[in-house]
């Protein structure tokens, strides 16, 4: 049962699942400040900022969004100030 272990799956550049969480959480705050800057930063520089790891991009937008932010979608691959309307638009 240890292949299914979070702890010790190996993601880019051998982290762990916790590393990519620890990542992304040390960027949500410039990317945040980013945001709040220029009123809004494009999907492809967060996965710059990211170092091109799907997982910390993710996570990355994962924490934007619970910060309050909307992440936006297909149509709109911007972050922007503000908060995510119940439908999710």
């Amino acid at each position: 049962m240890d292949s299914c272990d979070i702890r010790v799956t190996a993601y880019k550049d051998g982290r762990t699942f916790q590393d990519c969480r620890d990542a992304a959480s040390a960027l949500v705050p410039g990317l945040a400040a980013r945001v709040d800057g220029q009123g809004r930063v494009s999907w492809d520089e967060i996965m710059e900022a990211s170092g091109y790891d799907a997982v910390v991009y993710k996570l990355a937008m994962k924490y934007l969004r619970q910060r309050g932010y909307h992440i936006g979608n297909h149509k709109s691959q911007w972050v922007v100030p503000g908060i995510i309307s119940p439908d999710g638009a």
